[in-house]
């Protein structure tokens, strides 16, 4: 029989996580190093309560959009004794993808300093200065430090926490992360599980001698690929596979009157949701005396409903019936859940439930048990722990996609009715039983496109099987150096460090820089923000080894970034995944300026003073700063003085004070403040006028047009 949540049971659990939510303490740290970034729990936890939507941010998005809505984790044993000698069928811990309890069953230890989470960098992370002002988040703080040596392999980052939990099993935990361009697409989860019998948060012992029977280890992910939710899938269940993955991707949309997948723009044809996330197992001990991976892990793989709510919420506000059924789902799949029937040919003792792509459905809402989301389930074990024992379980968080660059082209390309695709069909199984799904050639070539993600996604998961089969010997660039971005009148100066010359085959550097926007984004219907190299200097270039590049191309008004990558003749790395050394430059996050410098002009007197644009259009893109649609400029001023805007009627809209010397001064500095109010309104058409006056009594009246 099929059991499915009613509605009613979905919104009392969900105000009851919200009570829950509060038992959790919630302390992270960030990994920042490559194009996939995201926070690491002490505890853990990855679900509603620690920060819903934080957990997978990718460049493609400008790091604003996170792909894994929440995710979790619950453990499951069999007869198992609590310290007043009462047996329990089934013991359950865990934080799971709804609520956590750090208190009483996932607790995070501290240790001789109470510290909970500890970050440790290979490198000391490089300075970022931008006029004077760091952008780089500050370090050391509490739980940082440079300690190569702690780190396994080359990896350019880790996380590290011990976790305790109710069960008396103690989680180490590991996540790694590296800037090589073959290995910043995933991060590694690297756990270690161990029977300690350690129950709480002190080091007293309270369940000493305890055996942990067939425990299983289930992990949930509710990915977000998709404009209006996404297909779920899974590869790596029958022997042979190369890989072992559960994954999301963008669906057609029911409803939708056009074909959305990758969400286009109709009249742009901009995309914002065309990649594919997964996690990926990459290595499961076969048992707790042998460390060698099992290839028939995980047990079980399927897709249900992400308001499983004995499987989303922690154990204590959940019944011993659901840890039961808990259970049975981590031993036998979902099929005796909900009925849906296993695949065939999978790993013997295996429990696969068919992907959810592949049963013959048109839309994913169209499954008889959606409510709100579906999740993607998989569990590996069943370990027996004597006590002391120990095993180990390692995956990774994996984003495959086309390039900003890539999507923009043939997103535009779609828009324009002119999409081609040549090769073999990328189509996933939904489009074999349903083609009206992409109903023109045009629409075909554009989603053959967008699930090209899948063969980005799988190359990426198969690199982070590589790194873990490798013990996390990754080739590595040199260090990325400091650099310093200074505004002046004629040219935009670029310094950086010497510190990525410790590198033995250390080459040189390269200058990247980007117009409008740190990092490719569409804005008012264009692709800014792309970089691109502007200079280069060391072995092999045109140029002697510096650590000085004057932009004298900049133009004025425009926003300016850049970073600064340091590359090898490859000459000491190690054969990577190609199979070859290669040469390797340090990846753009690691210094990449997220402040603008702008292109200043000497002072001039307010004789010469004016607004730039004048008219203001909002659609006259021609005249506006890339990437600063509602930038205006003052420009020609005098080194001090106070700019005052009124409305043609003498309201005070707002009051700039001037004093950097220079002879410009923009509208607000940061976007949001662009042609606002004091009180951050935009401000609307009409005529404005701009009294300037200096300290010396002088003043000048501009009057300027604003068109919406």
């Amino acid at each position: 029989m099929k059991r499915v949540p009613s509605p009613v049971k979905v919104l009392l659990f969900t105000v009851l996580i919200f009570i829950i939510s509060t038992v959790h303490a919630g302390v992270f740290k960030w990994i920042r190093v490559g194009n996939y970034q995201t926070k690491v729990v002490d505890s853990g936890d990855q679900g509603e309560s620690s920060g819903e939507g934080t957990f997978a941010y990718y460049y493609i998005h400008n790091f604003t959009y996170s792909m894994v809505d929440h995710a979790g984790f619950q453990i499951g044993v069999r007869d198992w004794t609590d310290e007043n000698n009462k047996t329990w069928d089934v013991k359950i811990s865990g934080a799971g993808h709804g609520s956590a309890d750090e208190l009483h069953n996932t607790i995070p230890v501290e240790d001789d300093e109470g510290v909970t989470v500890r970050r440790y960098y290979r490198y000391q992370p490089p300075s970022i200065l931008v006029d004077g002002l760091p952008t780089n988040e500050p370090f050391p703080q509490t739980g940082d430090e440079v300690n190569p040596e702690v780190i396994p392999g080359t990896a350019d980052i880790m996380v590290e926490s011990w976790i305790n939990t109710s069960m008396g099993l103690t989680i180490h935990q590991r996540t790694l992360a590296w800037s090589q361009k073959n290995h910043d697409d995933y991060i590694i989860f690297d756990w270690t599980f161990t029977n300690t019998g350690n129950t709480d948060a002190d080091p007293e012992i309270e369940l000493p001698d305890q055996t942990l029977y067939d425990m299983y280890f289930m992990r949930a992910n509710n990915f977000r690929s998709g404009a209006s939710r996404n297909w779920n899938s899974a590869y790596g269940e029958r022997p042979g596979d190369s890989i072992r993955i559960s994954y999301a991707y963008p669906q057609r949309s029911r409803g939708a009157d056009y074909d959305d997948v990758g969400r286009p723009n109709r009249s742009t044809g901009e995309m914002d949701r065309y990649h594919y996330i997964g996690e990926a197992t990459l290595h499961a001990d076969a048992s707790s005396t042998d460390p060698t991976d099992d290839p028939s892990q995980p047990q079980m793989t399927g897709a249900q409903t992400a308001e499983l709510l004995w499987a989303k919420n922690e154990a204590t506000i959940t019944s011993e019936e659901d840890h039961k059924l808990l259970y049975e789902t981590m031993q036998l799949g979902l099929e005796p859940f909900d009925g849906t029937p296993y695949m065939t040919g999978t790993y013997p003792g295996t429990h696969h439930t068919l992907r959810l792509d592949e049963q013959g459905l048109k839309y994913v809402r169209d499954v008889d048990w959606w409510t709100w989301r579906a999740c993607s389930y998989s569990t590996a074990g069943p370990w027996t722990l004597d006590f002391g024992d120990s095993v180990r379980i390692v995956w990774a968080t994996v984003i495959g996609s086309l390039s900003p660059e890539k999507a923009w082209e043939v997103g535009s390309a779609w828009a324009n009715g002119t999409a081609a695709w040549t090769g073999p069909s990328k189509l996933p199984p939904p489009y074999t039983d349903y083609p009206e799904l992409a109903p023109t050639a045009n629409d075909e070539a554009k989603d053959n496109w967008v699930f090209t993600g899948k063969d980005s996604l799988f190359q990426n998961a198969w690199n982070a099987q590589w790194a873990v089969q490798h013990n996390y010997n990754v080739p590595i660039p040199p260090p990325a150096p400091s650099v310093e971005i200074t505004s002046l009148p004629d040219r935009i100066k670029v310094e950086w460090g010497n510190e990525s010359e410790v590198a033995s085959d250390f080459a040189g550097y390269r200058v990247y820089r980007a117009i409008g926007h740190a990092g490719p984004i569409v804005d008012e219907g264009r692709l800014i923000g792309v970089w691109e190299p502007v200079f280069e200097c060391g072995e092999g270039t045109a140029n002697p080894l510096s650590h000085l590049y004057e932009d004298e191309d900049a133009e004025r008004g425009q926003a300016y970034y850049y970073y600064v990558a340091a590359f090898d003749n490859g000459t000491d790395n190690n054969a990577g995944i190609k199979g070859v050394p290669e040469s390797l430059e340090s990846g753009q996050f690691m210094n990449r300026t997220t402040r603008a410098a702008h292109l200043t002009r000497p002072p001039k007197t307010l004789a010469d003073a004016r607004v730039v644009p004048n008219p203001y259009h909002v659609n006259a893109r021609d005249m506006q700063f890339v990437g600063e649609p509602d930038k205006i400029m003052f420009m020609n001023l005098p080194p001090t003085c106070t700019i005052r805007i009124y409305t043609e009627s003498g309201d005070l809209v707002r009051s700039i004070v001037h004093d950097d010397g220079s002879g410009d001064e923009p509208w607000g500095n940061l976007p949001e403040e662009h042609s606002a109010t004091q009180e951050g309104q935009i401000i609307s058409s009409g005529i404005y006028i701009a009294l300037i006056e200096t300290p010396d009594g002088g003043n000048k009246i501009l009057k300027f047009v604003v068109v919406r």
